[in-house]
């Protein structure tokens, strides 16, 4: 698709693609590595919440459920696409002989990317899945704007977990943008950050005591990053990056992520080393 395209048609089409490409490259791996790796998917999920108990509300909040998170994990659990979805979109995904079974080429683990969650209003003239997000109010916001909703992390793994039952889960992406200043000392004290990393690491524990199968959690991002359309506008990392002069500096929250690793090794009995972050 051209870039900014909105063609709904063309959306249906890329995204089965997507996915029959995910079950070919796990074939293929799975046939040529010259020993066992582990394989996976990785999926942007958001729990949605009706803004209202109306039920035009209720029923939006389910479309965009639909739409973020059940149109992906439905086909590659071996479920097809959502019969629903079908109904919403008013088209059907251009589905070959063959397709569906190939979609769902059992994986090692799902990857999970949590950012906020989707409170929903109905949205009848707006474009499919005619749910519209709104903000919540009072909520802590990000630089991105972005609510900041730790629960949601949990409510997402148990979900996953409870409804798909896939063998390990790793949340593969979790972080937060702020408006990061390195002080006269030479630090970044980005308190916010490393709250938002503690409470989500906890949100982590409390799906692992419900039974998730989790196997990990990845902080977006180890560096600052170039950020799509935002470009270097936006901060999401652990060590902060002067652009023109490429010096790095580990923040506040880069070493309370490393306390925190540090602190589940000794916890589990495992050997110390350096673990990685996303990015």
């Amino acid at each position: 698709m051209a870039p900014g395209e909105r063609d709904l048609t063309l959306a249906v089409h890329a995204s089965h693609h997507v996915l029959l490409g995910h079950g070919l490259a796990t074939r293929a791996i799975r046939a040529n590595a010259a020993r066992p790796g582990s394989v996976g998917v990785v999926l942007n999920l958001s729990p949605c919440e009706p803004a209202t108990d109306r039920p035009a509300d209720v029923a939006a909040a389910r479309r965009m459920d639909g739409h973020v998170n059940r149109w992906w994990l439905d086909p590659l659990h071996g479920r097809g696409y959502p019969a629903d979805m079908i109904d919403t979109y008013r088209m059907e995904p251009p589905v070959r002989p063959g397709d569906l079974e190939t979609i769902a080429e059992p994986t090692d683990y799902l990857g999970v990317n949590y950012y906020f969650r989707q409170l929903v209003v109905d949205d009848p003239e707006g474009p499919a899945p005619y749910a519209r997000q709104v903000p919540v109010p009072g909520a802590e916001r990000t630089a991105m704007g972005w609510e900041t909703y730790p629960a949601g992390l949990t409510q997402t793994l148990v979900r996953v977990a409870d409804d798909y039952t896939p063998g390990r889960i790793v949340v593969t992406e979790s972080g937060a943008a702020w408006p990061d200043e390195v002080t006269a000392d030479g630090t970044v004290e980005d308190r916010e950050r490393t709250e938002y990393l503690d409470r989500h690491v906890e949100a982590c524990a409390a799906a692992v005591a419900r039974g998730v199968p989790l196997g990990g959690y990845f902080a977006w991002s180890l560096l600052d990053n170039f950020e799509w359309a935002y470009g270097y506008d936006k901060r999401f990392g652990l060590v902060h990056v002067d652009y023109p002069t490429q010096r790095r500096t580990v923040k506040a929250s880069g070493h309370r992520y490393a306390d925190l690793i540090r602190a589940h090794r000794r916890l589990a009995g495992a050997p110390e080393r350096t673990a990685t972050v996303a990015g």
